[in-house]
């Protein structure tokens, strides 16, 4: 004889079920078969690997309200809420984001070894993703990982976050991109570290995203002072300039005037350019836009950080031609300029002091060059509603008396009022935002700050 909860109608059964946590599931499923076949999708259907209160901390105070209404719990325990002192919660996170993605690596050292049609299966239930890749500190990385085949499993994501630390290509398994993209993706966060053909494979289908979100950064250079045979990420030789220039030719020497000498005392973070025309051209459907990237605005501090102006100029192309592509369509933009630090900036001076000191420095007159015509051409964005600036203008309201010259740097163009008075019904706000602090050694960036 039947149990009267099996001949209940899905729908009911669904709602009995729906505020269930992880382990009450997982003891429901054992009951039957016919549980276990039904149960199984609300167990990966929805995966997220951050602690509770990652992302509003993370995010800038001014869009923390957003972030809390925009995400649910997810139907496990993901932890403890972070306390706001140091603990090792956001570790935890990394731990378990790493089993996850070792769950559908094929890699022969790294990987669990599912069945391909285990792996296929519980990849396509998968819809909603959020999770960190960290797969060791700046000093410890391990070898033989693969973080990013794993994701060619998901066939059916609809929602994909990912905050990726620096993996050196020399301890992972290289990135061979399937044949099929990912069709049904409508939002796509990217920040941190992402091999660039991985990037665009996760663009590969991208004609019905409606949110993206990028600040991809390129590999990070340590500093040349531990001496090159320590470098813990050394500059790729392309970015290295002969010892001895002395004996060159004219036209020797000229061949390097071009290239990024990187083989400096500290390197700042380069963003990484990804994406192709053929990728802009199909955002086809995009409403809002978050872009973010490095920059160097701090002019009393050029002989101590070298920064990659041909990087910056790269980027700021970028940007031009997306903003371009996808103006017609967007709702929603945020631009988002973060000064760059050493990692011990903290003991000279608030964020905020330090935000006012660098706003308008020569990454905010490339991107007035470059990127600001682009914004005022108002009549090819019908549909905008809201532009957020974080960290292209002074805020005065908190100022540290260290960096407290009223006359530094000046140089405005005071972009968001060129901005409100080409759209006047758009809410345009402009805010201090944050700088981006690194490790002197290994140039990565500092996480939390």
């Amino acid at each position: 004889m039947s149990s009267p909860i099996d001949i209940l109608p899905v729908e009911v059964f669904e709602y009995v079920v729906a505020d269930l946590c992880m382990n009450d599931i997982v003891l429901l499923m054992r009951i039957s078969k016919a549980y276990h076949t039904f149960l199984e999708p609300l167990l990966w259907t929805r995966i997220e690997m951050h602690r509770i209160g990652f992302h509003a901390q993370n995010i800038h105070n001014r869009l923390r309200g957003e972030e809390v209404r925009t995400r649910q719990d997810p139907p496990y325990d993901p932890g403890p809420d972070w306390d706001g002192v140091e603990t090792d919660l956001d570790v935890t996170a990394h731990g378990r984001a790493e089993r996850f993605l070792k769950t559908f690596s094929t890699h022969e050292k790294w990987g669990k070894g599912l069945s391909e049609g285990r792996r296929s299966y519980l990849g396509s239930l998968v819809r909603w993703l959020c999770l960190p890749v960290n797969l060791g500190l700046p000093y410890e990385h391990p070898a033989d990982v693969d973080p990013w085949n794993s994701f060619a499993n998901f066939v059916n994501l609809e929602y994909l976050e990912i905050s990726g630390f620096w993996v050196p290509p020399s301890t992972s398994a290289p990135f061979l991109a399937p044949d099929h993209g990912l069709a049904k993706l409508r939002t796509l966060k990217l920040r941190g570290y992402f091999p660039k053909e991985f990037v665009q494979w996760l663009l590969k289908e991208p004609a019905n995203i409606k949110q993206l979100q990028l600040g991809i950064m390129d590999a990070p250079v340590g500093s040349s002072n531990v001496g090159p045979h320590d470098w813990i990420n050394p500059p790729p030789p392309e970015n290295r300039r002969p010892a001895n220039m002395e004996g060159m030719s004219g036209e020797e020497i000229a061949e390097w005037e071009g290239v990024e000498d990187l083989e400096q005392e500290s390197v700042a973070p380069r963003a990484l350019a990804c994406l192709t025309p053929d990728i802009m051209s199909r955002l086809t459907n995009l409403k809002a836009l978050y872009l973010c990237k490095p920059a160097n605005g701090d002019q009393l501090d050029d002989d101590l950080i070298y920064f990659s102006e041909p990087s910056d100029k790269r980027i700021l192309e970028e940007w031009n031609a997306l903003l371009r592509a996808t103006r017609k369509t967007l709702v929603y933009i945020i631009l988002d300029q973060r000064p760059i630090a050493h990692e011990n900036v903290s003991d000279g001076s608030s964020n905020r002091a330090y935000m006012r000191r660098c706003a308008n420095g020569p990454s905010y007159k490339r991107f007035v060059e470059m990127v600001l015509p682009a914004l005022l051409e108002s009549k090819e964005c019908p549909n905008l509603k809201f532009i957020r600036f974080f960290g292209f203008e002074c805020d005065d309201e908190v100022m540290d008396v260290l960096y407290g010259d009223p006359d530094y740097p000046g140089e405005s163009v005071d972009v968001p009022n060129q901005i409100q008075a080409a759209f006047p019904h758009v809410e345009v706000t402009t805010r201090a935002g944050r700088r981006m602090i690194i490790w002197d050694d290994s140039g990565e960036i500092l996480s939390g700050k």
